[in-house]
Parts: C-alpha cells; structure tokens; sequence
C-alpha cells in the first residue's frame, strides 16, 4: 500500500473513532414504567408532610384514594402496604406512554447544554478541595408526580417532573433542573452529609454553585429563597467553588 493511502486509511479512523466518542452520551433518558411511576407517588405521598412543611408544590392523582392516603401519611400509618393498591389505581385508570413524549422530546433537546455543564465540572474539579461526585452515565427518569425533581446519589439517577403536555417545574428549559439534581449529587457526601447541612442550606449551596458556574448558559437559573442567607458573603464568586469545603468548615463553626 502506498504511502499516501496508508496515511488517508489511519486519518479515516482516527476521524471516525474521534467521531464514536463525541457521541456517546452520559445521559440516559428513560421512560418510566408502571413500577416506576407508582414508586414515585408513593414516595411522595410517604414524605407529603416534608414537602408541606417546605411548601413544595405537590403533584399526585386527582383520585379519593390519593385523598385517603395523603390522610394517612399525615397520620402515620402510610407504608408498604399500600404500595399494592396504588399499583392497581395507576395500572387501570391512568398510565399512558404517550404521556411523556413532548417532555422527553425537549430534554433530548438540551443534550448539548447538559453535556457542557458535565464536561466543564469534569475539566475543574481536580483542583477543588472537595470532591464532586461525578457518574460516567446518569439515568433521567421522567414523573407526573412529585415535586420537579430529585436525584439518587449513589446510582446517578434523576427524577424529572413534567405534565402530560410537556411542561416542567419552575422553569421551561428542563435542563436547569437536571444541572440541579446533577449538583446534588456531587456534592452530597462530600459537602452536605459531611458538615450535616440542613435542608435550606443545602439547596441554597446547590442553586449558587450553579449560578455561579453556569449563569451565562443559563439565564432563567435564580437561587430560591431558602437557607441561611449569610452564606453569600463566602461563597459569591465563581473562584470560591475551589475552596468550598473550607468555606463550609468556618461556616459551620463561626
């Protein structure tokens, strides 16, 4: 084989190669099974005094079954045991594929947004003084039920909120919540768990690292009004992600 072939053949695979790796994708998106989205009602219905308490925006069922066991999580007698008769009311009256495919159409949309955020968090972290916890693939699972998102840091997995019209919680681009849920899970046990941070604190901590990272990619992202506000005099420019662990350190013993 000549020269000039051999070169071209080399070029042609590396190019290819090159081509298969940009492609693969670190984001799954999965659309949820009966088991799945009876799961997540029931989660929300097992933690309905939580997010009252919070004042989430709740999304369940509109159904006199719902009703009945909203009123027995208040009272505490809501458990496993109800897993069943969920699973009946969901499998019979309301599940639907075509429930989901305007939402998972816009997430597909944002694959390029979400990877960005991936890849620069990839490209910084070794230089913190803490550790993101990063997955080489996270699932995203979508919910008509819940509150608009919630994530699972030990498997990488997210729960997306969205309407059967294709709308989600809080903002229109679902990529702000994903990157939300995203944050959670790297900073869970490093951060959060670490130094025990309550749950307003924790949410503030997850809102202004993604403002502070991603503000320009990202112009609808607010931090909402929850934790203590006086974490902003230490933590209020993108340099400051660095030194996180140290900051929380003195924040939590001034």
């Amino acid at each position: 084989m000549k020269l000039t072939k051999l070169l071209l053949l080399t070029f042609s695979i590396i190019s290819l190669t090159c081509k298969s790796q940009t492609q693969v994708s670190r984001i799954e998106i999965v659309q949820p099974t009966i088991t799945e989205e009876v799961t997540s009602i029931w989660r929300t219905i097992n933690d309905y005094s939580f997010f009252e308490k919070q004042g989430y925006t709740i999304n369940l069922p509109n159904d006199s079954l719902i009703d009945s066991l909203i009123t027995k999580s208040k009272n505490g007698t809501f458990g496993n045991e109800d897993f069943s008769a969920i699973y009946t009311l969901v499998e019979s009256k309301i599940f639907d594929q075509e429930d989901y495919k305007q939402a998972i159409q816009k997430v597909e949309n944002q694959m390029s947004l979400i990877h960005s955020f991936i890849n620069e968090i990839d490209s910084k972290r070794s230089k913190w003084d803490w550790n993101f916890k990063m997955f080489d693939k996270y699932k995203v699972i979508f919910t008509l039920y819940g509150t608009g998102g919630s994530y699972n840091p030990d498997d990488g997995t997210i729960t997306l909120f969205t309407n059967k019209d294709g709308k989600f919680m809080n903002y229109e681009n679902p990529a702000n919540t994903i990157i939300h849920e995203l944050t959670h899970m790297g900073m869970e046990y490093s951060i959060i768990q670490k130094y025990n941070l309550n749950h307003g604190l924790k949410e503030r901590l997850v809102d202004t690292f993604v403002y502070l990272m991603f503000k320009e990619k990202l112009p609808e992202y607010k931090i909402q009004n929850m934790g203590d506000r006086n974490i902003d005099k230490y933590l209020n420019k993108k340099k400051d992600i660095e030194s996180l662990n140290s900051i929380i350190n003195k924040f939590v013993k001034k």
